[in-house]
């Protein structure tokens, strides 16, 4: 089966070739008639075809263009308007701005990071800056839509419960958004490796999963993981079921199947059947999602180094799944972090303990946010009177947080930076790692198949 899969792959990777290269809109842009190089403004009309993406300074938003200066052209941009621009998913607009080709630019790391490559992923091929909009007519309903109008619903609740930054923080933790959190704050949690936590990927997503699940120890191991799933699926609308979260969806979804049917070398086939069909939709995710690439490593990384590391922390206790929580934190960090060290070059030496201290309370904090949240949903005081409980036991717990990654920041030389740190280096590593893996996967497999024949 994964076999055909991937004859499937290789056909689909070929065509999507062909069909980009296709597209118009950078051929439109590279004409020196228009604005490359001499800053023409161009009028572009089309359809909005993503939630629009507000920042401190700017409104991001996907247009899938339809004509250019009234000329046939094919392809999606990505507009940068005024952040007090008023735009939503399906709305047909006509926007004034200058069209320009993405171009890659050095990180803080001394990197260099793909700009261009990086937008491919979501199948956008040009950028329209200063943009204006002259006119916009209303957007049809679609699930979509209606999703993406109860994600801004929920995320006005958020900002009216939660003072600042706890508002911004529950935000990201829930939403996986963090342009309202504080630079300084954003910095600590870099620093403490707890980043990850107001970032949407699979690699949250499965540390969450996992939290939730060893969370909910005291109940039955049908019901425990019946829970987390729910809970999965409920994160996945709230934040309008883009193709991001779903495929975070999906990788935290293989490992907690792992888990419940302690088959790994079955969750591990299921890994490679979810990279190659995500692939068949989406290729260049394969090569230049970070998002998605994070998630494959988190998910092969739980699924094939927990047995092991968890007997190497047989010295942690198992109170209150501190033991669980560490196994899980250490498998993933291990197998992520070559691939961090080249996307960010930010080294945590503090990224175990602090990751072992604030887990434990953030799928609490996550479930009174989000409680809080709906019911601050409901019009008037009423909504209000009712948050106010699960609002103020999310709070505390969101000082903690913080508190651990200030802390954490605050410890002299606890991170330093590896400044463009190669990715030879990087896939080197994954040679010894990936060994390791299969090894432990290997060995636990016919110890397992020998206790149930005898």
């Amino acid at each position: 089966m994964v076999l055909g899969l991937a004859c499937v792959l290789y056909v689909r990777v070929i065509w999507y070739e062909s069909d980009w290269n296709s597209q118009t809109l950078p051929l439109f842009a590279h004409d020196p008639s228009t604005s490359l190089g001499t800053g023409k403004k161009v009028l572009v009309a089309g359809k909005v075809v993503a939630d629009p993406d507000r920042r401190d300074t700017t409104l991001h938003v996907h247009i899938k263009v339809e004509t250019v200066d009234g000329k046939p052209v094919t392809g999606t941009l990505i507009a940068f308007f005024s952040p007090d621009t008023n735009l939503e998913y399906g709305q047909w607009v006509v926007v004034k701005g200058t069209l320009r080709l993405p171009d890659p630019f050095e990180t803080d790391n001394g990197g260099t990071f793909d700009y261009p490559h990086y937008l491919q992923v979501q199948g956008i091929s040009a950028m329209l800056t200063s943009a204006k909009l002259s006119s916009s007519t209303p957007a049809a309903f679609s699930l979509r839509g209606f999703l993406f109008s109860i994600k801004h619903t929920f995320d006005r609740s958020l900002e009216r419960i939660f003072v600042p930054p706890h508002g911004a923080l529950m935000q990201g933790i829930i939403l996986g958004e963090r342009h309202g959190i504080p630079e300084n704050l954003n910095h600590a949690f870099i620093v403490a490796s707890l980043i990850h936590i107001v970032v949407l990927s699979g690699h949250v997503f499965t540390l969450i999963t996992d939290a939730v699940i060893r969370t909910l120890s005291f109940l039955p191991k049908k019901p425990r993981y019946v829970l987390a799933g729910i809970f999965s699926v409920l994160f996945i609308l709230m934040v309008g079921a883009s193709s991001v979260a779903l495929r975070a969806g999906l990788m935290a979804g293989i490992g907690m199947l792992a888990r419940f049917y302690n088959r790994n070398e079955d969750a591990l086939r299921a890994l490679v059947a979810a990279v190659i069909i995500m692939g068949l939709l989406n290729p260049p995710a394969l090569l230049f999602d970070v998002s998605f690439i994070l998630s494959v490593l988190a998910t092969f990384g739980l699924i094939t180094l927990s047995p092991m590391v968890e007997r190497w922390l047989y010295w942690v206790p198992e109170k209150f799944e501190l033991r669980g929580i560490a196994t899980s934190t250490l498998s993933v960090q291990i197998f992520i972090l070559p691939m961090l060290l080249y996307y960010t070059g930010t080294l945590s030496y503090l990224a175990l303990p602090a990751n072992v201290i604030a887990l434990p309370v953030l799928p609490w904090a996550m479930l009174l946010g989000f409680f809080a949240g709906l019911f601050g949903m409901l019009p008037g005081m009423f909504g209000l009177v009712l948050a106010f409980v699960p609002a103020f036991f999310a709070q505390l717990l969101l000082r903690w947080i913080i508190f651990i990654a200030e802390v954490a920041e605050a410890i002299p030389h606890s991170a330093t930076v590896v400044h463009a740190f190669p990715l030879w280096v990087a896939l080197l590593c994954y040679v010894p790692l990936t060994f390791i893996a299969c090894v432990s996967v290997f060995r636990i497999v016919p110890r397992r198949v020998t206790n149930s024949s005898s």
